[in-house]
């Protein structure tokens, strides 16, 4: 009687606190669309003559997600390239760190916004686990746009980056 005693005190400690679901995954996103990007991401829309393009070649990165303590809310702990996703001659969007979502989906932007309120430059991304498992896929969506930058004109620049996630389960 006494083991069961125990067995059960252990049961429910086991079962307060301590659980919460943390995953990380190893990515593997496909910079290719980044090779192939639209005259309106280049100064006076022209597109460099030459170009580097990675072929089979991955961007290997490790992101984290975990409940935010309500049911429909979770972080992603976001690691980025190095210099941020470069998006031709556009700002590189440059978003590391805590984003707040659904769990599935993760946006964030940063605005660098004038004394008078205009918005001077804008790099946003999202991120969308599209089919989650053990081995997840989803995109990585990315804007970038600046009033002003590039020798005074205005870009814009858009990308939809394709991702591979191994999901690694984690208690802590």
């Amino acid at each position: 009687m006494r083991y069961l005693g125990i067995v059960v005190v252990l049961t429910v400690l086991a079962g307060c606190g301590g659980g919460e679901e943390i995953r990380r995954y190893r990515v593997s996103v496909n910079p290719a669309p980044l090779s192939a990007l639209a005259a309106s991401c280049f100064r006076g829309g022209t597109p460099p003559s030459s170009r580097v393009e990675d072929r089979n070649l991955y961007q290997g990165l490790v992101w984290t997600v975990w409940q935010a303590g309500e049911k429909d809310s979770a972080f992603l702990e976001l690691e980025s390239p190095e210099g941020g996703w470069r998006l031709g001659d556009a700002p590189p969007v440059m978003l590391s760190g805590n984003i707040i979502g659904d769990g599935d989906a993760f946006s964030a932007e940063r605005v660098q916004v004038s004394s008078e309120g205009q918005v001077e430059e804008s790099t946003a991304l999202r991120i969308v686990f599209e089919d989650r498992d053990t081995i997840s896929k989803g995109v990585v969506e990315l804007k970038s746009s600046c009033a002003s930058c590039a020798g005074g004109s205005a870009l814009s620049c858009e990308a939809r980056l394709s991702f591979t996630a191994r999901e690694e389960m984690l208690q802590e």
